[in-house]
C-alpha cells in the first residue's frame, strides 16, 4: 500500500511540475491551478466580461486555462495578426508549391467536445474541418453560392420571397398592439436559408416542424459555453462521470443527435429529386452536381450533409438574432428609427419594397445596420481556433498545440476609433457630407471575423439584414409594449430579452 501510495505522490508532484513549466512557456495571464485550470475563476455567465477585465491586466495578449491552455486576443491589432497579418508573411516566404498550405496557423480546430459535437463526424462541413478537407469544403461552398445566388439575382428573389411571407403574417394578426417578433422573424431568416439549401419554405400556419428544430439549436448554443462541457473537453474520461458527464457531453449529444437525424431526411429527399439535366436551384443539387463535376473523393454525401447542417445553422440563428436586436435598438431610440424611415421613403417611396439596387443610396440606413452589430456584440467569442506549429504573436510565443480565442466583442467595444463605444452612435459610420463612410470604423467592425475563417455566409447575411430590416421599417413604425431592455441573455451567442410590441402601419 505504501508503494500505492508514495508512486501516487510522485506522480501529482511530477504533473504539477510539469504543468507550471507548461504555464511558463505561455504568455502571462491569470495563475491557474493545476487540472482545472481557471476554470473555478470563470463566471456562470457573460464570460466576455470576464475576460475583457482581464485584458486591463494583462493586457491584449494572455493566456487563461480552461484548463487547456487557451491564448485568448482581445484588440484589433492582434485579431489582424492572427487572422491576416501572418498569412500574408507566411505567403511571401514560401514557394509557389507551398502556397496553397501557406499562412494557415491558426486555421485548425481542436475536434474536441461540446464544439465538435455539432457535426456527427469530425473534420466534416466548413465550421469545424481543417487542413485539405476544409479548403475544399469552403472553396466549393463559395463557388456554390456565388454561381447559384450571390453573383446573380436569384438570392436577392429568395430573400424576398421570405420578406413577403413575413409581411403577410404581420398583415394577418388581428390585435397589433401587443405582438412578439420573435417567430416571425425567425421564420423569415429560417426560410432564406431552408430555400436556398432545400428549395422550399414554410408557411407560417405550418411551421411547427421548423420550430421544434429550431429550440434544439437555441438550446445547444445556450449551454456549449458552460462549465462542464469544458472539462470534457479537457479529460474526455470524465463524460463517463454521472454529472459531468450529463451536463457536459450527453444532455449535448442527445439534443443535437436529432438536429442530425433531421438535416439527413432532407438531404435525403432532396438527393431522390436531384435531376442532373436541369439546372441547380437549391445547394443541396449544385453540391452533388459540383460532386459528379470535379470527381474529388472529399466532396461526398457526409461532406455534403454537414456542410447543409453548417449552413443550416450559422444562417438562420446569427441572423435572426440580429434582426431582433435591430428592432430592440429602434425601440429604444425611436428617433433613429424615424431617420431610417425617412430615408426608406426618400429613396424608395411606399409603393414598393426596398432591393439591394436602393442600398447605395441609403447611407444611413446602412450606418444603422453596422452600428448595431457593433454595439450589440451578439458574438463575444469567435469558435475556437487552434495552432500545430509554434509561433509568435505580437512577440509572444505561443507554442504548438494551443487555442486561441478571438474575443471580438472588446475589439467592437474597447478600439479608440469608436469614440464613446458604449453610445450607440450610427453617425460615427459616415462622414460630415453624410453620404461617404469612415473606412477607419468600418474596418474594425468585425462582426463576421477576418482573413481565411470569417464567416463563408457574409454575403447573404448583409444582403438579409439590409432587405428583411428595411422592409420590416418601411411598413411600421415599432413601439414597445414595454420598457426595452438592451441587457443581452447569455450564450454561446447574445440574445435579446423577450421584447413585445405595437406594430403601427405606415403610409401604403
Amino acid at each position: 500500500m505504501s508503494v500505492l501510495i508514495v508512486s501516487f505522490l510522485v506522480f501529482i508532484t511530477a504533473y504539477i511540475v510539469h504543468f507550471y513549466w507548461k504555464v511558463s512557456k505561455y504568455p502571462k495571464g491569470p495563475f491557474p491551478l493545476p487540472f482545472v485550470g481557471n476554470l473555478l475563476q470563470f463566471p456562470a455567465e457573460n464570460i466576455q466580461l470576464y475576460i475583457d477585465d482581464l485584458s486591463k491586466t494583462y493586457g491584449p495578449c494572455f493566456t487563461i486555462w480552461t484548463p487547456l491552455p487557451s491564448v485568448v486576443v482581445t484588440d484589433y491589432e492582434h485579431v489582424k495578426e492572427v487572422f491576416v497579418t501572418q498569412s500574408i508573411e507566411k505567403n511571401e516566404c514560401l514557394n509557389e508549391n507551398l502556397l496553397l498550405f501557406s499562412g494557415e496557423t491558426f486555421t485548425y480546430r481542436s475536434h474536441l467536445p461540446p464544439e465538435a459535437l455539432l457535426q456527427p463526424h469530425v473534420n466534416t462541413g466548413v465550421l469545424l474541418a481543417d487542413g485539405d478537407n476544409w479548403r475544399i469544403q469552403r472553396r466549393t461552398s463559395l463557388k456554390i453560392l456565388r454561381d447559384f445566388g450571390l453573383g446573380r439575382n436569384l438570392m436577392e428573389e429568395q430573400v424576398m420571397r421570405s420578406v413577403h411571407e413575413m409581411l403577410s403574417q404581420l398583415e394577418s394578426i388581428a390585435d397589433k398592439k401587443n405582438v412578439d417578433m420573435f417567430w416571425p422573424i425567425q421564420l423569415c431568416v429560417g426560410n432564406v436559408i431552408n430555400e436556398s439549401l432545400f428549395g422550399y419554405h414554410y408557411k407560417h400556419e405550418d411551421s411547427e416542424k421548423f420550430q421544434n428544430f429550431v429550440g434544439i439549436v437555441d438550446t445547444h448554443l445556450r449551454n456549449v459555453r458552460n462549465r462542464a462541457p469544458l472539462l470534457v473537453a479537457a479529460f474526455p474520461w470524465m463524460k463517463h462521470l454521472p454529472i459531468i458527464g450529463e451536463l457536459g457531453y450527453h444532455f449535448l449529444k442527445r439534443n443535437i443527435d436529432t438536429y442530425h437525424k433531421f438535416i439527413q431526411e432532407e438531404v435525403t429527399t432532396q438527393i431522390k429529386e436531384y435531376d442532373e439535366e436541369v439546372e441547380p436551384e437549391n445547394f443541396v443539387h449544385a453540391y452533388m452536381k459540383q460532386m459528379k463535376q470535379a470527381g474529388n473523393p472529399n466532396l461526398d454525401m457526409t461532406n455534403l450533409c454537414a456542410s447543409v447542417l453548417d449552413f443550416w445553422v450559422a444562417g438562420m440563428e446569427t441572423t435572426s438574432n440580429s434582426l431582433r436586436w435591430h428592432l430592440a435598438y429602434m425601440m429604444k431610440y425611436p428617433e433613429i428609427q424615424d431617420k431610417v424611415r425617412k430615408e426608406i421613403f426618400d429613396v424608395v417611396g411606399t409603393s414598393r419594397l426596398p432591393s439591394m439596387s436602393d442600398k447605395p443610396n441609403m447611407p444611413y440606413t446602412q450606418a444603422v445596420i453596422h452600428e448595431v452589430q457593433r454595439h450589440s456584440n451578439m458574438i463575444p467569442i469567435l469558435g475556437s481556433h487552434l495552432n500545430v506549429e509554434d509561433t509568435t504573436v505580437l512577440g509572444k510565443k505561443v507554442p504548438a498545440g494551443s487555442f486561441l480565442i478571438a474575443q471580438i466583442w472588446s475589439v467592437m467595444k474597447n478600439d479608440k476609433v469608436f469614440e464613446d463605444g458604449e453610445k450607440f452612435n450610427p453617425d460615427r459610420y459616415l462622414l460630415s457630407d453624410r453620404k461617404t463612410f469612415n473606412k477607419t470604423v468600418l474596418e474594425r467592425t468585425i462582426p463576421f471575423s477576418v482573413g481565411k475563417r470569417n464567416c463563408v455566409g457574409e454575403g447573404l447575411a448583409r444582403m438579409e439584414l439590409f432587405l428583411i430590416f428595411s422592409a420590416l421599417i418601411q411598413k411600421y413604425e415599432f413601439v414597445p409594449a414595454s420598457k426595452v431592455d438592451l441587457t443581452p441573455v447569455w450564450g454561446a451567442v447574445l440574445t435579446t430579452n423577450p421584447y413585445r410590441c405595437k406594430l403601427v402601419p405606415q403610409a401604403a
